[in-house]
């Protein structure tokens, strides 16, 4: 099976950080202001983000048509959302998004598995997102699918607190269901220190969007902080 655009970036960058644009947090409240969706995506792309992100559900303040305003910076998009069906999925790739969010909270682990094959099918990557140990149990990804740790509860709306302590306990469990896959730990990281613990700990990449949305004006600035943490650690040379 041949790797999708939105895995490529990642395995491909020297910071493997997906950066996203959430108009509006339960937590935190409104996150664009008078900014636009464009700008945003450009000063992210600016930074040199390998990858973008995007919620396009209504509690996010989001709309489906974001996702084609971030493609249109050339680089992968993932589309956050509750994708439940091939419809979901058909919208998605035709708005131009590289990879789908699928919610282990929110999908039985056949009907996942059924969702996540038939997006590689349309050449989008399934994103897979777990929130617990019993979630991770259960999976059964297909090869090109990438793993991610939600370090938020979506069912208190995102309002507990969370952070990257479950992906850091959760790590172990969850590298050996994703296999030779991405293993990603995404929401709730706070701060570039936080990222670099991450990486340290072996995860492949981070999504990342509240941290960087509420810095306004110096959202480039605080995405390039981002980025120098999440250097992956050179290979000693032999």
């Amino acid at each position: 099976m041949s790797v999708g655009r939105f895995v490529a970036a990642l395995r491909a960058a020297p910071a493997p950080v997906i950066a996203e644009v959430k108009p509006f947090s339960p937590a935190a409240g409104d996150l664009i202001g008078a900014r636009d969706v464009a700008g945003i995506a450009a000063a992210y792309a600016g930074a040199g983000v390998p990858c973008l992100s995007v919620t396009t559900g209504a509690w996010h303040g989001g709309r489906p048509d974001m996702v084609a305003e971030l493609a249109r910076t050339g680089l992968p998009v993932l589309r956050k959302d509750f994708i439940v069906s091939q419809a979901h999925l058909m919208q998605s790739r035709d708005l131009g998004a590289s990879a789908v969010l699928l919610t282990c909270t929110l999908i039985r682990p056949r009907d996942l598995r059924r969702l996540a094959e038939a997006a590689l099918a349309l050449e989008m990557t399934p994103f897979v997102e777990a929130a617990s140990a019993t979630e991770l149990a259960d999976l059964d990804l297909p090869e090109g699918a990438v793993l991610a740790i939600n370090n938020r509860d979506i069912r208190t709306r995102e309002t507990d607190g969370g952070g990257i302590e479950r992906s850091l306990s959760l790590q172990a469990q969850a590298r050996e269901k994703a296999g030779a896959g991405l293993l990603v730990s995404a929401s709730g990281i706070e701060t570039p220190a936080e990222a670099r613990r991450l990486m340290a700990a072996g995860f492949d990449a981070m999504l990342i969007g509240t941290a960087l949305m509420g810095a306004g004006a110096g959202i480039g600035d605080q995405t390039r902080a981002f980025l120098a943490a999440a250097q992956r650690c050179p290979v000693p040379q032999a």
